[in-house]
């Protein structure tokens, strides 16, 4: 026998009593809870319509969910719904308190009801309730306890017989149930028979008969436990879980399409058995459910389950890829490190290394318990050959050896390892809190060789290039990478990296992808560019791996497959040469909270299992990299509504119309739902929206299956929805045509009305244009009229001038002729005041030789020139006549101005000159201005002002 197997076999010897009941590795649970459907706690029943579509009869009504949403349907007088059944034509036929009848979808998607028992004749309901609804040969029964009905699609019928029945159950097209006082047999309903199943060694009611195989059924009793029946006989179905399902009380049973038998008990939850009567999983409230009270049953189109409880509704992914243990009882501690060497099952643990069996083929762990040597924080456990290195806080022991040994190391706190080839020779590097340690191959096996003692710092991660090139990854942040010696003793080079990007200094994990030294700072991977020699971002890995290039742990499982873990999925890639290509996504969502933040790994455990440590959990996964997910639902469209913005009333369009369907323009407001009944992954559905002749590119990914679009403008338009994952894979497609009809202004009867308007307006613009141009025409000969009219008036004018020029002219010559005239008669009253002093000047000098008479007679004579009134009135005259009235206008305006006044006056407009003035009035120059003064006062001229020009202005 090799050692490895001795020393495995005396570790069990040692340290492993007689072990504890297996654990088992059960569906992932979803629960739903009153506050998820807004509805009452229990729940009775289950149905599935062919679109994918959930029902469950609840106390308060049935039940829809679609995978998005929930919605309660109200029964007549608000009833509880005991039973669903869900027709081949998807009516969901719906039994309760002294009522039955069915819904049915409407061309708007509104599920409408219509009941039966009112309408039925001939039989008067009393206590009857309908617990049981089945399809017998094309006629929907409907039974209670002490009645059945029948539907035919026309008639319903009504039959009390005159004894009580349990459950009917159809068999190879009978009825089959339990009739009070009698025992299990056949119930006809055509002659209301009952006929006692012979050799009958029952002692229990039947609740259910399943098809088993070919040739026999599965009756499941209550109490009594499971039965085979070939038609005659009955024998006992013996399992491995006989008495808990006697003690727990059937009340449900199925079968599933994959043959597991699932049953339903009062007491104790759900089982699972295999058809050779072995336990699969179990489930109740000391693990996942949330009441052991199971009321329904029911497995949908894909092979999932779904249970009515006493309270809330649970959905078991029987289907899913993920199997896990909830809890270990008793807890055992967060898990950080799993390793598998068949049958063993090792579990490094912040208690403690734990040891366990697994069970592979029946996924149950068994007989776990912890190893004695070795407790405290477990960070590691690494199979390196036939041996297998267990580090934790305290020491690295080699779990291969019996009795178990310690690593030949002072070095504490084993945290990582990792195989390879430096200088040539084959080495294990682990890394621990203080430094990095050297292992070398010793007649086969790992030996502890030496601490690389210059280099002390606390090491994550560890990885070994094709150059023999040390990386490692520091515990709380920095990247170093180290080249040693050919001895392998000493660091001969030592590179430090804070950072990976050169801004952020994080921890970075460091890992291996097809002997490629990838990192990570859970923000995206880098690499090392050797002829650049300079970390640089891994770009065609990131953008390839796109949600998962966050990832921050990688893991590899075989061939070329790596395990991409978040916090939140984990995806398994296949990275060949530069194709990479995720093969499948696995939500971490049902187990999100015993994530161990950071600290997640996937461990293979054979060609396609794996297990990922949880926080006192394992979840297991089943890899089928060539699963093309062929059975997707299609995303279909659950109601479009139409809203008026004023009254806000609402209608529906057909989800499905035979031809485009049309809203008013004033119900341009349109909310379109839809659903995508994918229950195994509802928790990772995101919609995506896009209205072609409106958005020009999809919306951002959102969880709400709700899409609103408020004051479309008219047009056609197809929004087309897709759903998708978080990780951006697209899993459906759909569309809806529809058009917004334009506003009455713009519809065809409103565009003739629109046409009439214009021939009128067209006919009254040629009408308006005739009398424009008319109007026109005339005003074109008005203003030529105008404009000879103002010819005429300006000849006229200009006739006007001329002669008044000629007047002004004529006026200037007579203003001349009258101040020559006035010139002369001043130089004649010169030359004649002359002539006068001479004569007076002659008589002085002759004195009397100069006789008086004739002295005197010359005197008068002069005298009678010089100072003639005949002459001013001929002047007065034609100087009033040249300018126009000017005595008579000077005399009304200014009454005080005397006749010599006047006289001044219009010597003044003359412009005579004061001497002048003098000799016309026969003044002297000083009796002038004494006139001027005088005439300034009676006129009020101010000082400032000219006289001579006031009467030069005046008129």
């Amino acid at each position: 026998m090799p050692m490895f197997k001795r020393g495995f076999l005396y570790f069990l010897f040692c340290i492993l009593s007689a072990g504890l009941s297996a654990q088992e590795f059960t569906p992932v649970v979803t629960q739903f809870t009153k506050g998820d459907y807004n509805a009452a706690n229990q729940n009775w029943s289950v149905g599935q319509t062919s679109d994918g579509t959930m029902y469950f009869g609840n106390n308060l009504g049935l039940l829809q969910f679609d995978g998005s949403e929930w919605k309660l349907y109200k029964l007549p007088q608000n009833k509880i719904a005991r039973s669903v059944y869900v027709a081949p034509d998807d009516k969901i036929y719906v039994g309760s308190f002294e009522e039955f009848g069915y819904f049915k979808k409407d061309e708007f998607g509104q599920l409408k009801y219509t009941s039966l028992s009112a309408g039925m004749k001939g039989y008067k309901m009393q206590n009857d309730e309908v617990w049981v609804i089945f399809n017998y040969n094309g006629t929907l029964v409907f039974q209670s306890f002490s009645s059945y009905f029948t539907f035919d699609g026309k008639t319903v019928r009504g039959v009390r017989p005159s004894y009580l029945f349990l459950f009917f159950s159809l068999y190879k097209n009978q009825v089959y149930t339990n009739v009070e006082g009698k025992g299990f047999g056949v119930f006809s309903l055509q002659t209301n028979k009952f006929s006692l199943i012979e050799n009958n060694t029952l002692k229990n009611s039947v609740l259910a008969v399943l098809p088993f195989d070919a040739t026999k059924a599965l009756l499941a009793t209550n109490t009594n436990g499971l039965f085979l029946f070939d038609g005659f006989s009955i024998v006992p179905f013996h399992t491995s879980i006989d008495e808990e399902i006697k003690k727990g009380y059937i009340n449900r049973a199925l079968i599933s399409r994959n043959g597991l038998i699932v049953l339903g008990t009062i007491l104790d939850g759900v089982f699972a058995i295999n058809k050779q009567g072995e336990k699969v999983w179990s489930l109740n409230t000391s693990n996942v459910l949330q009441n052991n009270t199971i009321l329904g049953m029911y497995c949908d189109k894909d092979d999932n389950l779904w249970l009515a409880l006493d309270k809330g509704i649970a959905f078991l992914h029987l289907n899913s890829s993920v199997k896990y243990i909830h809890s270990f009882r008793p807890s055992i501690g967060s898990i950080y490190s799993v390793a598998y060497s068949a049958p063993h099952l090792y579990l490094g643990t912040n208690q403690g290394l734990y040891h366990a069996t697994l069970d592979v083929n029946r996924a149950t762990v068994n007989n776990i318990e912890l190893v004695p040597q070795i407790k405290g924080q477990v960070w590691d456990i690494t199979k390196a050959g036939s041996q297998i290195f267990c580090g934790n806080n305290e020491d690295t022991y080699d779990l291969s050896q019996h009795p178990i040994e310690k690593v030949l190391s002072s070095v504490r706190g084993g945290i990582c390892m990792k195989e390879g080839v430096i200088n040539g020779q084959e080495v294990l590097i682990q890394g621990t809190y203080s430094q990095l340690c050297v292992y070398k191959k010793v007649n086969g096996r790992w030996v502890f060789s030496n601490g690389l003692d210059k280099f002390v710092n606390p090491i994550r991660f560890v990885e070994i290039d094709y150059k023999g090139t040390i990386w490692v990854g520091h515990l709380h942040k920095g990247l170093y990478s180290l080249r040693l010696s050919a001895d392998l003793k000493s660091i001969d080079k030592l590179t430090s990296f804070k950072s990976l990007d050169n801004k952020h200094e994080l921890p970075v994990g460091v890992f291996s992808i097809n002997n490629r030294v990838v990192f990570s700072d859970n923000n995206g991977f880098y690499t090392f560019d050797d002829l650049k020699n300079r970390i640089i971002p891994f770009n065609d890995l990131n953008k390839k791996l796109g949600y998962f290039s966050h990832s921050n742990h990688i893991s590899y499982f075989k061939d070329n497959l790596y395990w991409f873990v978040r916090n939140d999925a984990t995806a398994l890639v296949r990275i060949q040469d530069n194709d990479v290509r995720i093969v499948q996504v696995i939500q971490n969502t049902p187990f999100y909270n015993q994530i161990i933040d950071d600290y997640q790994k996937v461990t293979p455990i054979d060609e396609n299992i794996c297990l990922m440590n949880l926080e006192n959990g394992l979840a297991l996964f089943k890899t089928n990299v060539n699963d093309k997910n062929q059975n997707k639902p299609e995303l279909q469209f659950k109601s479009v509504v139409t809203t008026d913005d004023e009254s806000k009333s609402t209608m529906l369009l057909p989800v499905k119309p035979d031809e485009v369907p049309h809203t008013p323009f004033k119900r341009n407001n349109l909310i379109f739902t839809v659903f995508y009944p994918y229950y195994s992954n509802f928790n990772n559905i995101y919609y995506s929206y896009k209205l072609e002749g409106l958005d020009k590119i999809w919306s951002e990914p959102t969880l709400t299956s709700h899409k609103e679009y408020n004051y479309l403008p008219h047009n056609e338009y197809t929004l087309s929805v897709r759903t998708m994952t978080k990780n951006g894979t697209v899993l459906s497609e759909s569309s809806y045509r529809f058009v917004v009809n334009p506003p009455f202004y713009l519809t065809f009867f409103a565009k003739i009305i629109y046409f009439l308007l214009l021939v009128v307006a067209v006919y009254l613009f040629y009408r308006y244009l005739t009398h424009l141009f008319k109007e026109k025409k005339e005003k074109i000969r008005q203003e030529q009229e105008e404009i000879r009219q103002k010819e005429i008036e300006k000849r006229e004018r200009h006739i006007t001038v001329l002669e008044k020029e000629k007047l002004e002219s004529e006026l200037t010559v007579k203003s001349k002729e009258l101040a020559m005239s006035t010139m002369t008669l001043i130089k004649k009253n010169e030359m004649l005041a002359e002539i006068k002093d001479e004569v007076i000047h002659q008589k002085k000098m002759l004195g009397t030789q100069y006789p008086n008479k004739y002295y005197d007679k010359l005197i008068h004579i002069l005298d009678e020139n010089i100072s003639s009134e005949d002459d001013w009135v001929v002047f007065q005259s034609n100087f009033d006549r040249i300018h126009e009235n000017f005595f008579r206008n000077l005399k009304t305006n200014y009454p005080e101005l005397t006749s010599n006044d006047l006289r001044f006056c219009a010597y003044l407009r003359l412009n005579l000159t004061t001497k002048d003035i003098a000799h016309l009035m026969n003044i002297t120059p000083k009796g002038v201005e004494v006139g001027r003064y005088r005439i300034r006062k009676k006129i009020g001229i101010p000082s400032n002002k000219s006289l001579t020009e006031f009467m030069i202005e005046f008129k």
